[in-house]
């Protein structure tokens, strides 16, 4: 998967997930399912180009559940729900994914805190080995570096405890998806451990 920036735009979107995941239950194509968010003001945004853009973030998200865990997603609780939300997201973009495998579920493991300083070292690191990332302006990487931040903190994966450092804590899900995502979907998994399984 190449990597983007494109998550800059990205919203945490639970609600708008939820909406997206009914319509598609309902057996609507994606086309159908959008023509009912934009006549509907389903997503309350003004404008249908605004609308549209979301609408285009949040159907990909919403494709990474199988059937069965997206019926569980519309009864969730609102842990489970936090939970697979921040899943789509890593499940989509390669960059967040990288991040937290390879420095969250590190720094957790050796016991310590996240610095705001690492965001910025794996992106030296990954500039060093890519063309497309090594190219990106730095208010493109501190705009990258705050969604990102958003989502682990919107998931309470980090929890701020000063201007620099951030607590990184493990997350609960239902016992029913646990028992799921350990066989289906490790990553999910993996967020109530912080354990290095195997990567989906």
């Amino acid at each position: 998967m190449a990597y983007s920036a494109s998550f800059t735009k990205e919203k945490w979107a639970e609600q708008e997930i939820g909406i997206v995941i009914e319509l598609m239950l309902e057996g609507k194509t994606r086309k159908e399912v959008l023509e009912t968010v934009t006549e509907s003001n389903l997503f309350q945004l003004r404008s249908p180009v605004s609308v549209k853009n979301r609408f285009d973030m949040v159907y990909k998200r919403a494709e990474m559940f199988d059937d069965k865990i997206k019926k569980h997603f519309i009864q969730a609780s609102d842990d489970d729900k936090t939970a697979l939300t921040l899943y789509s997201f890593l499940k989509v973009y390669q960059l967040p994914l990288e991040f937290y495998y390879e420095v969250l579920l590190y720094k957790y493991e050796s016991n310590e805190v996240l610095y705001t300083n690492d965001f910025f070292y794996f992106f030296e690191t990954k500039a060093s080995i890519s063309e497309r990332v090594d190219a990106w302006r730095a208010d493109t990487i501190k705009r990258l570096i705050s969604a990102m931040t958003l989502f682990f903190r919107e998931a309470k994966i980090l929890e701020k405890m000063n201007d620099k450092e951030f607590a990184i804590h493990p997350i609960y899900i239902s016992n029913d998806l646990k028992a799921y995502a350990k066989e289906h979907m490790p990553l999910l998994h993996s967020f109530t451990t912080l354990e290095r399984g195997n990567n989906e």
